[in-house]
């Protein structure tokens, strides 16, 4: 079977979101490296305690697909929007607490926000990438994963160009997602407003939790169609973000003594 390996252009333009993003704010904001980079380690740390637990607990609720797929998807579901909203939220609350950091002013959020995302789609493009230049050059490689996988692999491997944007557009919106989170966070802690956690907590939860689903509903690894139909929740949780980074620098903007924590 031919692969297409002009889909390369789709990990490639997440790695683009990612410096692109950094660079962008970095000259606009002239905003120092540092915030980047630690929204980056913030990051690095929520997704390997993510990966303890899909090494160790996540195969062990396996056997909740025996209740039936709606049972076994709303549990996943849930379980995986729990488990971002814990690590990635309460990780950056406590990154918070404990450092200046509380007292970042609007740009410098934005870039730890940045950083946190950029890493993200720097890391998934570069591991995209690598499978698809991988088996495209050396096809024979297929042929040491199980069939069940093989299939799935050769199937995505084989779809259109236009698909390559699908994943160029879910970073974006990822990305104005991670921000507004952390926003959150940030006046939740400079203002002592558990409320602004927790809409924040909830944000990032009710964004992971729906992905199980999407990603059995909508097929986006197999299905051209289905690929830009699973970014819709996406694109809609972006947007809110986007209207909510908006309003957030509008409040800050109004009350600027009480976002400063001594």
């Amino acid at each position: 079977m031919p692969f297409n390996a002009w889909l390369a252009l789709g990990p490639v333009g997440m790695i683009l979101v990612g410096v692109l993003s950094i660079i962008i704010w970095r000259f606009r904001s002239r905003t120092k490296m540092k915030y980047f980079l630690v929204g980056g380690a913030v990051w690095a740390a929520a997704i390997s305690l993510k990966l303890v637990l899909e090494l160790t607990i996540t195969p062990k609720l396996l056997w909740i697909s025996s209740l039936g797929s709606t049972v076994f998807l709303a549990v996943i579901g849930a379980y995986v929007g729990i488990r971002t909203g814990l690590f990635e939220c309460g990780l950056t609350y406590i990154t918070f607490i404990k450092s200046d950091l509380r007292n970042m002013s609007f740009d410098e959020a934005v870039a730890f926000g940045i950083g946190f995302g950029a890493l993200e789609a720097i890391l998934l493009g570069f591991q995209s990438l690598i499978q698809i230049l991988m088996f495209t050059f050396n096809p024979k490689l297929l042929f040491l994963i199980p069939e069940p996988q093989r299939r799935i692999v050769e199937a995505s491997l084989s779809m259109p160009t236009w698909v390559a944007a699908a994943p160029v557009i879910e970073r974006i919106f990822t990305l104005f997602s991670h921000i507004f989170a952390i926003l959150l966070i940030l006046v939740s802690v400079a203002r002592s407003r558990l409320i602004f956690f927790l809409l924040s907590f909830s944000y990032k939860s009710l964004l992971d939790a729906l992905l199980p689903y999407i990603q059995v509903t909508f097929k986006p690894n197999i299905s051209p169609i289905g690929a830009y139909e699973a970014e819709i929740w996406i694109v809609f949780m972006g947007s809110i973000a986007l209207l909510g980074t908006t309003w957030v620098r509008r409040y800050l903007l109004s009350t600027p003594a009480s976002f400063v924590v001594k």
